[in-house]
Formats: C-alpha cells, structure tokens, sequence
C-alpha cells in the first residue's frame, strides 16, 4: 500500500474534521464545566427565551449552580424544544446523551449540534479477510450524508451506556451482527471539531476492528442502511478519495489501516489515552 499516499489522504481528513472554528462562538457552561459551543444567534435565543439560562461575557450558562442533574436536564429539555419551534432544530431523535464528562446533564440527540454539545460514537471497522471490508451504504432518506458509505457498524453512545453496549446495540441493528461471536481489537480515538449546517459538531469517536468469517450473515435491521457490500482495502481507499464516505468513517477506516499497517501518522489526531476530565481531548 502506498504510505504517502494514505499519509496525505489522512492529513487531508484531519483538516477536514478539524478546521479553524468561527471566532464568534458562544462557550456553553453547565455547572462549572465547558460543554458546548453555541451559534450567537442561538445562544441569544435561548438566554431570553428561557428562565434559568444567562448570557453574559461571552459565555452562556444555566445561573443556578445548585440544580441537580435532573433539573438541568429539565432546562435543556426546554431549550431543545423550543429550539426546534424556531426551526433551529430541524430533526428530532427521541433519544438522550450526555452532556459533559462527567456528566452534568442528559440532553435530546438532536440538540446536540445547535448546542454544540460534545458527543460520543463507536465505529467498527468489519475485515472479511486481511485486505477486504465490509461497507454500509447509508439510507437514501437519512437527515445527514444521505447515501454516502460507512464503516459496517456507527452510531452515538446514548446516555447510560458503556462504548461496548452501544457498539454491540448498533452492531445488531445495523447489521444483525452478534458482537458475542466475534473478536473485538479496540483501536484510537480521535475528535471532530467544525462547523456544520445544524451548528458544531463536536464528536469523539472510538474505533474498533474485527474479523468477520466469510460465510457471516448480515441484514440491516433499523431500515439506515441501504446496502452492505464487501469491498477491497484498494477500493476503499480510492472511494475515500472521491469523497463517498462520510468523513467520519473515512477517517475512522484510515485508523484502522495505518495503525495495522503501522505507518505513522502526523501529530496526535489519532490517541491511545482518553481524557475525562474535560470534554474537548484536544
């Protein structure tokens, strides 16, 4: 496999994920920690809209330090819903994740991007074989990178989750894959941070390999995927390069191969050490 070629389509990705935010950007606190980057326009929204949130100096925050995890969650319930009246919000998941590490709040999926809110997600990398993936074309009626191609398993860590439970979750209705019969190598995490067209998504994602056997059955199962289809490590590569994969699976495949291929990568994109004390890892 050709290293400078996969070292500058990994750099190419990276820029991508992580490009220079606007400077106008509103920080996010809840109870004493950073959770979030919020759009002016939201974050005057939700300041005068909703009693309990404050703007001021820049930062937006819940004033009341005292509430418990519960009562905050109960604000940004009403924040997400009220976004979503304004059309700040276009979709809606019916689905809870935490905000903060620890976490300070759970929050409606679908707020999270508007809000700025850090996410987490587990992607597996699926080999059939050494050079050979299996690759999931995403739904035609999804709200996000309808049609693009994936990694075999992806999805976000709902709140009260470990990353194993939600990875063998979306493993088996993504694919109708039993994560108790195959074995799991834990690879690195790495950290998107740009801007979007719901507002900023800021996502941690957690890679995982494993070798499937050739005579594995998978079928979607959730009615998100459109095909499954195994493709060569070559053709991967080169569907990466013509931008069919959503950035993230792309950049979560290029994890996977460097690090097998061992090919060092340049700087610390891709890390081994996961940091709790903070939300932004970088």
């Amino acid at each position: 496999m050709d290293v400078a070629r996969l070292r500058q389509l990994t750099e190419r990705l990276q820029a991508r994920a992580r490009p220079p935010l606007p400077a106008d950007l509103i920080e996010l606190h809840i109870a004493g920690s950073r959770v979030g980057d919020v759009q002016p326009e939201v974050a005057r929204f939700v300041a005068s809209r909703i009693d309990g949130f404050v703007l001021k100096d820049g930062v937006l925050t819940i004033a009341d330090d005292t509430l418990d995890i519960g009562a905050r969650t109960l604000l940004l319930a009403e924040a997400a819903v009220r976004l979503r009246a304004a059309g700040f919000i276009t979709g809606w998941r019916d689905e809870s994740l935490f905000v903060g590490r620890p976490p300070v709040a759970t929050v409606e999926r679908a707020a999270c991007r508007p809000l700025g809110i850090t996410t987490t997600a587990v992607h597996l990398n699926a080999y059939s074989g050494a050079n050979t993936l299996l690759v999931a074309r995403r739904a035609a009626h999804k709200q996000i990178d309808p049609g693009l191609w994936d990694n075999l398993v992806g999805g976000m860590v709902s709140a009260g989750e470990s990353l194993h439970q939600a990875l063998a979750r979306e493993a088996l209705e993504e694919a109708g894959l039993h994560l108790d019969r195959v074995e799991l190598q834990c690879g690195r995490w790495f950290q998107m941070r740009r801007p979007v067209a719901e507002g900023l998504q800021s996502e941690i994602i957690h890679v995982y390999d494993a070798l499937l056997p050739d005579d594995v059955s998978l079928r979607n199962q959730d009615g998100e995927v459109d095909a499954i289809e195994r493709r060569t490590l070559d053709e991967v590569i080169e569907a990466i390069e013509n931008d069919e994969f959503t950035l993230e699976s792309a950049l979560v495949t290029l994890e996977s191969v460097t690090r097998r291929a061992r090919i060092d990568t340049v700087g610390e994109f891709f890390r081994l050490d996961y940091e709790t004390s903070s939300i932004h890892a970088i």
